[in-house]
C-alpha cells in the first residue's frame, strides 16, 4: 500500500530515523524583499571554458565546440550587462588559436565592445593556469609542434603580452584596476604578484573613497586566493571575490559561496564542453553519503549579477540547451561598514553583513507535489543480487527552493538498526524543466542491506543543498518480494 502524506507525517520524523538538520547557511531574500528599481549594475559571470584543439594522433580528441560559451554570452547580450567576468582557462592547450576562439564570439555578439543599446560592454578577465602553460597542457604544443621555433608561435605564453593585445585589443597587465559604471574591479592574472595586487586595492581604496562604503568591489582571480591574500584584502569589509579552476557546480550554493578569515569568495562553475558535474561539500548536508552523481548531468554553468544600492542579486544558469534556471535567485544584503571596527550596522546588530552568521536567513525548503507517490519495486542488479529500486518523483511542489537531494530511510522491526541512504536529484546540474526521465530519481538497494522485518517502511523526503529539508513522503510493503501494493 502507498501510505498517504497525512498519515505518514502524523507518525514521528524520528522513529523513521530523521534527524534534525542543520538550517540554511545563506542568504536569500526574505519574504516580500525583492528590488524595487533598475539595478546600479549588471555584469555575467563565467569560468573555465576550456575550449581547446586537438589533432588526430596527438593525444586524441576533436576541436570542441564553443556552443556554452556561445549561449552564455548570447544569454548576457539579452540581458544588456555592462560587463563579463571571464576567470581564467579560456585556452584548455595555451594555444593562440584557442584563445582567439573566444575573441571571435565575443565580437559575434558583442561587436567592437559594443552592446546593442549602444554602451560599453567591460572584459573583465583574467588568465589562469592552462592559459599560461607554454607546454600545452601535458606536453601537448610541444608534441604537435616540434620545432620550438614553430610553437613559440602558437602558443600563448611565449609573448602574452603581444598576444592578448592582439586577441583582445587592450593591453596585457598582470595586475588591474577597471571601473564600470561607478563600480570598481581588480584582476589578478595567474600567479601575479599578490603584493603588487593588494597594494593596488589599498591604493584605490583610499583614492576612490570605497575604504569604508557600503559600496561593494569585486576582484578577480583564477584559484582560490591563498591565506595571505585574503587576510590582506578581508580588511577591506566590502570586499567580493570571484575565482574559477576547481569546476565545482553551483547547484550546491553552498560550496559557491564560502566565507573564510572575513572574505566573502564566490566560486565560479566551469562553462566547458565536458561539462561541470563536480558536487562537492556535501557532508553535512545528511548523514548519509549521497549516491548517484552520474546522474546529475553534467551542467554548463554561469551567473548573472545584479547589484542595487541595498542589496546583490545572484542568478544561477545553465547552458547546455540555450539558457536555462539553476534554481532561485539569492540575495546578499549591503548596508554601511566601518572598516576601522571592522563592523557594520545591520539592524543594530555589529554582525558583518556577509558572514553565514548575518546571512543566515529562512530559506524555502524542497516540497514534493499534491498526490505524488513513492514507487518500490523489486529489481535484480547486473550483478545478479536481488535489490529493491525506490523511484522518487521530482520534488518540485516549491518553485523557490530547489531539490538538490533525497534522503532515504528504510524501517523495519522495532528496534532494528534503520538503514539510512541519500542520493542527488537526477540532473540536479541541469536547467529547471531538463531533468531526465521527468525528473524521477532512482536509487537502488541491494536487499542484503535491508533491515530486518516483515513489513518495510520507505520514508523519503527532499534536501536543498544548504540542508533545508522538506516534508516526507513514504510507502510500506511486505519484505516478501519488497513489491509495492
Amino acid at each position: 500500500m502507498i501510505l498517504s502524506r497525512r498519515d505518514f507525517l502524523t507518525q514521528s520524523l524520528a522513529t523513521l530515523g530523521f534527524a534534525a538538520l542543520p538550517g540554511g547557511v545563506l542568504f536569500a531574500a526574505p519574504k516580500g524583499w525583492k528590488p524595487e528599481k533598475p539595478a546600479n549594475l549588471v555584469f555575467g559571470v563565467l569560468s573555465d571554458t576550456h575550449l581547446r584543439t586537438a589533432v588526430k594522433g596527438v593525444r586524441p580528441g576533436r576541436n570542441w565546440s564553443p556552443k556554452y560559451f556561445a549561449a552564455a554570452l548570447e544569454y548576457f547580450k539579452a540581458r544588456n550587462v555592462d560587463a563579463v567576468v571571464h576567470c581564467g582557462d579560456f585556452a584548455h592547450r595555451g594555444q593562440v588559436e584557442e584563445m582567439q576562439y573566444h575573441a571571435n564570439y565575443w565580437n559575434k555578439f558583442f561587436p567592437g565592445g559594443m552592446a546593442p543599446g549602444g554602451h560599453r560592454v567591460e572584459k573583465l578577465f583574467v588568465t589562469g593556469n592552462h592559459d599560461v602553460d607554454g607546454s600545452g597542457y601535458y606536453g601537448f604544443c610541444a608534441k604537435k609542434y616540434p620545432d620550438p621555433v614553430e610553437r613559440a608561435k602558437h602558443v600563448l605564453s611565449t609573448d602574452m603580452a603581444a598576444n592578448w593585445e592582439r586577441i583582445w585589443g587592450e593591453k596585457y597587465e598582470e595586475v588591474w584596476h577597471k571601473e564600470v559604471k561607478g563600480y570598481h574591479f581588480f584582476g589578478r592574472n595567474w600567479e601575479a604578484d599578490g603584493n603588487a595586487f593588494t597594494g593596488m586595492i589599498d591604493v584605490q581604496a583610499e583614492k576612490s573613497g570605497f575604504k569604508t562604503s557600503a559600496k561593494p568591489f569585486f576582484f578577480l582571480t583564477h584559484r582560490r586566493p591563498l591565506a595571505a591574500l585574503r587576510k590582506s584584502i578581508a580588511k577591506h569589509p566590502n570586499a567580493i571575490s570571484f575565482f574559477g579552476h576547481n569546476h565545482w557546480s553551483v547547484a550546491n550554493w553552498n560550496m559557491a559561496y564560502l566565507y573564510k578569515g572575513g572574505l566573502v569568495a564566490i566560486q565560479c562553475a566551469s562553462c566547458e564542453p565536458r561539462g561541470c558535474n563536480a558536487l562537492v561539500g556535501d557532508d553535512w548536508i545528511t548523514k548519509a553519503k549521497i549516491e548517484g552523481i552520474d546522474k546529475a548531468g553534467h551542467g554548463r554553468q554561469g551567473f548573472v549579477v545584479r547589484v542595487y544600492d541595498d542589496m546583490i542579486v545572484f542568478e544561477r544558469h545553465e547552458f547546455s540547451d540555450g539558457e536555462t534556471s539553476l534554481g532561485p535567485d539569492w540575495v546578499m544584503p549591503l548596508s554601511e561598514c566601518k572598516v576601522e571596527s571592522v563592523k557594520c550596522k545591520v539592524g543594530g546588530t555589529g554582525k558583518h553583513p556577509f558572514s553565514k552568521g548575518e546571512l543566515k536567513k529562512v530559506i524555502g525548503e524542497p516540497q514534493f507535489g499534491k498526490s505524488v507517490k513513492l514507487k518500490v519495486e523489486s529489481v535484480k542488479l547486473e550483478s545478479g543480487e536481488d535489490a529493491v529500486r525506490v523511484s522518487i518523483p521530482l520534488a518540485d511542489g516549491n518553485p523557490d527552493s530547489r531539490v538538490y537531494a533525497y534522503e532515504v530511510v528504510v524501517v523495519g522491526d522495532e528496534g532494528t538498526t534503520k538503514l539510512h541512504k541519500a542520493v542527488y536529484a537526477a540532473g540536479v546540474n541541469m536547467g529547471i524543466g531538463h531533468e531526465p526521465n521527468g525528473g524521477v530519481t532512482t536509487l537502488e538497494i541491494p536487499k542484503s542491506e535491508l533491515p530486518p522485518g516483515k513489513e518495510l517502511t520507505f520514508a523519503v523526503r527532499p534536501l536543498s543543498s544548504l540542508g533545508t529539508a522538506g516534508k516526507a513522503i513514504a510507502a510500506k510493503c511486505k519484505n516478501e518480494g519488497v513489491a509495492e501494493k
